[in-house]
């Protein structure tokens, strides 16, 4: 042991100088030992952190003007290496399940660097990269130029040079198209050259400009224009958003491309990025807060607890990197709108601490939600007519004036979540932001809600389902086409009733709603015209307390099932404890609001809708499970395997759509139809031959349900069975959805 201490003391000198300030040997040793440890992490640490800026700086340099020192040192920063396969994770409700079932994603930039630029034959030249909102598309691409160039690929043999674009121009006054954009690139230069193209889902011309030519049509020309004019380089990676390929999160998508030769094609490989994991989370944490960093310990316990409890959503990179605002507050989310509303509550919140007075600062709050309001509303509809995700200065300026805000580029910092660029157009850190108040406008007001465009949109969809908005927006109506069919259910059918004689219906073309009317819907209009529903007027509605079903006092739309006030996270669930009368009530409003004329489909035209092209008992075939419907499992159809039993509604746009993008049509609530209900009519349409456009009996009391409900066995939800009730009748487990004709 002696020899080690005097080796040590030998080959590192200070450790003599210790022994004469009176330390013994082995404690000089040993703080020698400690000292040079310290002392070589923080030249490594120093290093590193030099070669990083470099690398920055030369980045910089070389992407300018599609991005600048300040927005790479970002991306950069806190860099947690992305991982990818080829099968999306969104066939999974959250981030876990992935994981859970085995799949094993690779660190893609690793993975590209190194075999998919690499390949000895030139089979693949085109990659598609494709994440949700907020995963982390750009991140990736940056640090994948970065990569390239960085010290640790300096050895690579098959380095080749690389070039970082955006789809948006980085100009917004003089926007230059992309492809322009390419041309500037030297031609000797593009065989060696690998294109990375950020942003297809925010490319102007990605979505169509004209009402004679549809987005798909727009979307597939556009695609045909890159690929010719990017075939020549070595290799392309284009980012996008999954939802612009959404056929294809189960299929292999490979989109074939002739080869500038004439010989042979090229396959468009796509990866899917993966949330981040556990070991992500912490990562990401344990950078942010430091392992070390004492100071940081409570701030990092609380955050690794938020993760903790919603890893679902913080699984999204953009949303971790605004956790300092999660973890001032501390709360447990269930959807992704509301970590947004904090998010944008305490930004607000900081951007008023300038003010002194608490009354300046409300007002200054309040004035600036109406800002991001406006600019998000401008923004909407820039990005409608000409593909722009800013308002250029001037604009801006006017908007803020209007608001007594002073909108100024030097007090925008990396927390900001309204911000500019170099050319002092003002758009949103993140589309999603911007999406979000779209989203809030359309919950607010029923006018914008009716006309607004999803098109390019897919978070603002999100959050629009999640507000519970679903037949105040046109776009959520299918066109369904009319045709002949045969209604009603063949003899043979297990567990058919007498009611469901088989006939033949020509139907004219119709609107159909995706869902059921929420919470959300309903509560709009009783309270913009200050409604009263049947169950209100009589003082009760009907619920099943698990045995039988009883009068409950007090009972009306604003309850859920077993006389429960549904809460801010049901919204999204279809209305219950409401009438025919109510339904009906419901179409005119909405009919006034917007100048079509809505009503309930007729039991026709919903039987029509719910088979979507299926003769057999379910639009899903001869069965029908509870991961397709929600009814009362332990009662399966026909012998079947049993399911869950939930025993209460769940969201309207859960689970599958049909094959005509209809949710729900079986199971989770009956759904009135305008008709009357009759036991014989289909006897009597029968003897009639084939009957068009029918409407029901002329004469009953009662009117037509359909689909059954949570509450039903799986036999009661199929799409030929039929029931009625008095047109004052409500409960928990009926609802409506609507319908218009063009």
């Amino acid at each position: 042991m002696e020899k080690i201490i005097e080796a040590v003391l030998a080959l590192i000198p200070f450790g003599k100088w210790l022994e004469l300030i009176g330390l013994n040997k082995e404690t000089s040793a040993i703080l020698s030992l400690i000292v040079t440890a310290t002392l070589g992490y923080v030249v490594v640490k120093g290093l590193k952190s030099f070669q990083k800026w470099r690398d920055v700086v030369k980045a910089a340099k070389d992407l300018k003007p599609e991005f600048d020192y300040f927005s790479i040192k970002d991306l950069s920063r806190i860099f947690i290496q992305t991982k990818a396969t080829r099968v999306s994770p969104n066939r999974f409700d959250n981030p876990d399940e992935a994981y859970k079932h085995g799949w094993n994603p690779y660190a893609l930039i690793d993975y590209m660097l190194k075999t998919s630029f690499n390949e000895k034959v030139e089979s693949e030249k085109f990659y598609l990269v494709l994440a949700d909102s907020g995963m982390g598309k750009t991140a990736f691409m940056v640090n994948l130029y970065l990569k390239n160039y960085s010290i640790y690929n300096f050895f690579s043999r098959n380095k080749y040079a690389m070039t970082l674009l955006r789809f948006q121009s980085p100009d917004k006054n003089k926007p230059v198209d992309i492809l322009e954009r390419l041309k500037s690139i030297k031609q000797e230069d593009i065989k060696n050259t690998i294109l990375l193209l950020d942003g297809l889902d925010e490319d102007p011309f990605i979505i169509s400009r004209d009402s004679a030519v549809s987005d798909e049509e727009a979307f597939n020309k556009r695609i045909d224009q890159i690929v010719s004019a990017t075939r020549i380089y070595k290799d392309v990676v284009i980012t996008c958003r999954t939802q612009y390929f959404p056929q294809q999160e189960t299929d292999a998508y490979e989109l074939h491309v002739r080869k500038p030769d004439g010989k042979g094609m090229y396959k468009l490989q796509k990866y899917y990025i993966f949330p981040f994991s556990d070991s992500d989370i912490q990562k990401y944490l344990d950078r942010k807060y430091g392992v070390f960093r004492f100071w940081n310990t409570e701030k990092k316990k609380s955050a690794q607890l938020i993760a903790k409890d919603n890893k679902s959503l913080l699984a999204r990179p953009m949303l971790m990197n605004y956790i300092d605002y999660l973890v001032e507050e501390n709360n447990i989310y269930t959807c992704t709108s509301q970590v947004y509303h904090v998010l944008i509550e305490k930004w607000l919140k900081r951007e008023a601490d300038k003010w002194k007075s608490e009354a300046e600062k409300k007002a200054f709050i309040d004035n600036l939600r109406k800002l991001s309001m406006s600019v998000a509303l401008e923004i909407y509809h820039n990005w409608r007519s000409d593909g722009k995700l800013s308002i250029p200065k001037n604009r801006a300026k006017e908007i803020a004036d209007e608001y007594n805000i002073t909108l100024s580029a030097d007090e925008v910092h990396g927390k900001s979540l309204l911000t500019c660029d170099a050319y002092l157009n003002w758009k949103f850190a993140h589309k999603s932001i911007l999406e979000y108040f779209i989203a809030k406008q359309a919950a607010e007001d029923t006018g914008f809600a009716v006309k607004l465009q999803f098109a390019g949109m897919n978070m603002t969809r999100k959050f629009c389902s999640e507000f519970g908005l679903s037949s105040l927006i046109e776009s959520n109506y299918v066109l369904i086409r009319g045709d002949e069919f045969t209604m009603g259910s063949p003899k043979h059918e297990v567990d058919r009733s007498d009611n469901e004689t088989e006939h033949q219906v020509k139907l004219s073309d119709y609107y159909l709603c995706k869902y059921a009317v929420t919470v959300a819907d309903f509560k709009r209009f009783a309270e913009e015209i200050g409604y009263t529903t049947d169950a209100e007027t009589a003082g009760s509605s009907s619920v099943f307390d698990g045995k039988a079903w009883n009068k409950k006092v007090g009972i009306n739309w604003r309850h859920g099932v077993s006389e429960s006030l549904r809460s801010a996270g049901e919204y999204n669930h279809p209305v219950l404890h409401v009438s025919w009368n109510d339904a009906v009530a419901y179409a005119g409003w909405l009919s006034l609001q917007t100048g079509k004329s809505f009503r309930l489909p007729t039991e026709a035209e919903w039987e029509y809708a719910c088979r979507a092209g299926k003769g057999e008992p379910f639009s899903t075939g001869e069965n029908l499970t509870t991961d397709q419907a929600n009814y009362d499992g332990n009662y399966p159809y026909n012998g079947n395997r049993k399911g869950v039993f939930r025993g209460t509604t769940i969201a309207c746009d859960a689970l599958e759509p049909n094959a005509l993008g209809l949710y729900n049509m079986h199971g989770n609530v009956w759904e009135w139809c305008s008709d009357r209900y009759g036991d014989k009519y289909y006897d009597e349409c029968k003897a009639k031959g084939i009957v068009e456009n029918p409407v029901g009996p002329e004469t009953g009391s009662l009117r037509v349900l359909r689909g059954g409900s949570w509450f039903n066995y799986a036999r009661i939800c199929r799409s030929a069975y039929r029931d009625g009730d008095s047109p004052d009748y409500r409960s928990d487990d009926a609802g409506f959805r609507l319908a218009f004709v063009p």
